[in-house]
């Protein structure tokens, strides 16, 4: 954890080169907890009370110390590039103490930029230590200055050779600054010795080493310039690509009287389980409205309004600690339990609505409570509007959950199997062992930085920036348009906001080796203020710039070079024709493979991806535009493909007698349909087997589908969509008919092209325009759950007892579907995840792993 090298220079260093008061600490633990995350919950629980604390602990002793002497201090800063093992451990003790973490060079471009930047600003620094043989050698190293090595082509030379890390990230070497613009003298070392270790590893040990004045003559009086280019600026000039950005300018021009119970509606949770422990749990809520006569106090209205908020939230976190402890993971589970079958560490994502936007950060405090800061899922949070959530309440949450993965990731490298009945949950240890020893891929992982950088924005709340499920699937935390560096927004420009919000999710992907290529959908938030007109009708133009922003930001990857800060390699797939020297080279040579190239090419392509865009009214931070992702892992795309299967333009052929379940008559639909809502059902005619498709030619309402698929029978996200065909007829509906027909044109894209099926959706999303005068969510529930109970047991019958799909209903302002397929904007849509997470772990150890 701590640079010990030349560390008997540190006082002169800091109380006589840079002027500051030093503050020191010996160091009395060791490096205990050797895991990437670092949580000091797990030094509480020890049982061991005689067992040393980890040398992180000292960080936070020494701090305190720090604060105490010098109140004013508010934050630390640190130089980590690339290391997550550094930075985790230092935001662990700056959270516990109430400081800012700046790690202004975290990930902040190639490291050789980097480098020169330092170089060029006048930072003089010698190696004290290295620790990459046969690259670096002590005896010809050590002591010699960054710049020396830098410019005479040494660490260019050892990049290309050994993959060398050029800012030592690697722990190639370790280095003591002599001089930069910020000291008042200069480090001068006047005694040293080379100690060589018998494994390639060396240290310069310090003797004796003073200060002396700086002069201009000598060209050590350099000072910053304060008013020039950001050093982010000016590292990212010659790595960025420039991407010409098209204009879209031509296309744009209250509570109840009293408490309440509510027994005549079911507020418990919906859960669907998968088979390997993917569960969700959706729609949860609480079983009381709080009113404002339960406050007798003088508190304002609107922080009245924030603590029954708290409260409401506050019950649903105790609704969802009691439905993890109790789900059921396989059919023939004990029921009687010593351990819960799932805690919050094992949720991986949460949605988070909101009757505004205001209460977020009081509901803030509770949820880290809950959730914890280490590891904690990935969130999307946004505001709904009030009395529109179902009873006229202010929170509701949905949260998706793999089992074990809690304990998998705060497993110690030295774990011991013999140790699992003691130190795992009995419900899932035999399951977390079993991912244990997969060395291929990982039961889950999770991203959380909260380090202020250049790279990417820190999470506004207690959540990580992106959760992996087996090395496949990624869940993203929502994305708004923030600077990474100021996390200010960017513009109030809807627009711009938009464009920043996408490139900050493909710097979160660009941490895990990916980029938006594979993205497999996504979820666009638009602030209602920026879509809807003072005169309450909508401004249908503003998707078609929306989709147009997003559709360049797909297909530019967020105007991020992907992979050049890890400096990974460009694979023969990358290259321009597949390697060859021009194109009908390629196609010939794949043709010769079998390989149909405009496929191949097919797979590559973005600009198709489903997205869902819907307008509501907030967003954190005053934010107008967010993005939210589901992706494929690099790993999973590069060897799985994404497919998009899209609606067909043919009107469907009811007399097609092919139907997979004959007796579910009027089921039969293709992706796309047109639907009568002055009928119950479609006309069938049972005599001749077909359906009357003479009102569907002239039905009011269409219906399409659309789905983007991971690999066969492995994961897809879609979604469906319910518009007018003419935006001045809208007629009143039958939410069940509707409802089925929805289902029905998704789940048959779905058997037909993806590999998957009914059994393995987890979750629908309905998504539907709200009346704040005229609450519909009861009503548009109990049809949902009804049309599910129907299509299910149409299609299954008596065969399978199966689970319906959890289900959540969300309300906004509008919406729209790209890929459009209607002009008239949705008044339903339903997104679908869809998943069978352990054939995706077969089919890429086939593809992949066995491969490698």
């Amino acid at each position: 954890m701590y640079q010990t090298a030349a560390s008997e220079c540190i006082p002169i260093q800091v109380e006589q080169c840079l002027g500051v008061p030093l503050v020191m600490r010996q160091c009395i633990g060791r490096s205990d907890n050797t895991m990437l995350v670092y949580d000091h919950v797990d030094k509480v629980n020890k049982q061991d009370q005689d067992r040393q604390e980890d040398e992180v602990e000292d960080l936070l002793e020494l701090l305190s110390k720090v604060k105490e002497e010098y109140p004013t201090v508010e934050g630390v800063s640190t130089g980590a590039i690339l290391s997550t093992y550094q930075r985790t451990r230092i935001e662990s003790v700056c959270g516990r103490l109430g400081l800012t973490p700046l790690s202004y060079l975290w990930r902040m471009g190639p490291q050789r930029c980097l480098l020169e930047c330092m170089l060029k600003d006048g930072i003089e620094a010698v190696l004290v230590k290295v620790a990459s043989p046969p690259g670096l050698v002590p005896r010809k190293h050590l002591n010699k200055t960054l710049g020396d090595l830098y410019y005479g082509g040494i660490f260019d030379k050892l990049k290309e050779k050994f993959d060398f890390h050029i800012c030592g990230e690697g722990g190639e070497y370790e280095t003591l600054v002599l001089d930069c613009p910020i000291f008042k003298k200069k480090l001068v070392l006047s005694n040293v010795e080379i100690i060589e270790g018998d494994d390639g590893v060396g240290v310069l040990k310090v003797h004796e080493c003073h200060a002396v004045d700086k002069h201009e003559e000598d060209g050590s009086c350099i000072s910053w310039d304060v008013t020039g280019p950001l050093l982010y600026e000016r590292i990212n000039e010659d790595a960025a690509q420039s991407h010409d950005i098209p204009t879209d300018s031509d296309i744009m021009e209250e509570a109840q009287d009293s408490l309440q119970s509510i027994p005549e509606i079911n507020v418990l949770p919906h859960v669907k389980v998968l088979p390997g422990g993917l569960a969700h749990v959706s729609e949860i809520l609480s079983p009381f409205v709080p009113c404002s006569e339960m406050y007798y106090c003088s508190s304002t209205s609107d922080n009245v309004e924030a603590e029954m908020a708290v409260m409401e939230a506050k019950s649903i976190f105790s609704i969802l600690e009691a439905t993890l402890k109790t789900i059921q993971w396989t059919a023939v589970e004990n029921h009687v339990r010593h351990s819960a079958a799932a805690t919050p560490k094992d949720v991986v994502f949460v949605h988070l609505y909101l009757s505004d936007i205001s209460h977020f950060k009081d509901i803030n405090a509770h949820y880290s409570a809950f959730f914890g800061t280490v590891l904690p899922p990935s969130r999307s949070c946004v505001a709904v509007g009030k009395n529109v959530l179902p009873g006229g309440r202010r929170v509701m949450m949905d949260c998706l959950i793999q089992r074990g993965s809690g304990e998998y990731m705060r497993i110690s490298p030295d774990f011991n199997s013999a140790d699992a009945k003691d130190k795992l949950s009995a419900v899932n240890a035999a399951f977390v062992m079993d991912h244990i020893r997969n060395p291929h891929h990982q039961l889950r992982s999770t991203l959380h930085v909260q380090s202020i950088s250049h790279w990417a924005p820190v999470c506004v709340g207690p959540y990580s920036q992106a959760n992996t499920l087996r090395s496949g699937i990624i869940f993203m935390a929502g994305q708004i348009g923030l600077r990474p560096e100021t996390m200010k927004l960017i513009s109030h420009d809807w627009k711009v906001q938009l464009r920043q919000s996408w490139r900050n999710a493909s710097s979160v992907l660009d941490a895990l080796q990916g980029s938006l290529k594979d993205a497999l959908a996504a979820v666009v938030y638009i602030a209602s203020k920026e879509v809807i007109a003072p005169n309450n009708s909508f401004r249908p133009k503003l998707w078609k710039v929306c989709e147009n922003i997003c559709r360049e930001c797909l297909l530019s990857n967020g105007n991020i070079e992907s992979g050049i800060i890890d400096g990974m390699k460009v694979t023969q797939k990358d290259e321009l024709y597949g390697g060859y020297e021009d194109y009908e080279t390629y196609r010939e040579i794949m043709a010769s493979q079998n390989i149909d190239v405009e496929l191949l090419d097919n797979e590559c392509e973005v600009n198709n991806r489903p997205l869902l865009m819907v307008s509501l009214p907030q967003m954190p931070v005053g934010a107008v535009s967010e993005v939210e992702l589901i992706c494929a892992t690099q790993k999973a795309s590069s060897c799985l493909s994404i497919n998009v299967v899209a609606p067909s333009d043919k009107q469907p052929n009811y007399a097609d007698k092919s139907y997979d379940n004959p007796t579910a008559k009027g089921f039969r639909s293709a992706s796309e349909i047109n639907w009568d809502t002055g009928y119950d059902g479609i006309i069938y005619d049972e005599q001749q087997n077909i359906i009357n498709d003479t009102a569907v030619r002239n039905a009011p309402v269409k219906i399409h589908s659309i789905f983007s698929h991971l690999g066969k029978g492995c994961a897809a996200i879609g979604f469906a969509a319910a518009s007018y065909c003419s935006s001045s007829e809208k007629k009143a509906i039958r939410l069940e008919s509707i409802f089925e027909q929805m289902i029905d044109s998704a789940v048959s894209t779905l058997q037909q092209s993806t590999g998957l099926g009914i059994s393995n959706i987890l979750h629908i999303r309905l998504f539907y325009v709200s009346n704040p005068e005229c609450d519909n969510s009861l009503a548009l529930k109990s049809s949902l759950q009804a049309s599910l109970s129907i299509f299910w047991n149409a299609k299954l019958g008596n065969r399978t007892k199966q689970q319906l799909p959890a289900t959540s209903i969300v309300p906004v302002q509008s919406m729209a579907v790209s890929p459009s397929f209607s002009s008239p904007s949705p008044f339903l849509a339903m997104q679908f995840m869809v998943a069978d997470l352990l054939h995706m772990e077969t089919e890429m150890w086939i593809h992949h792993n066995r491969a490698t």
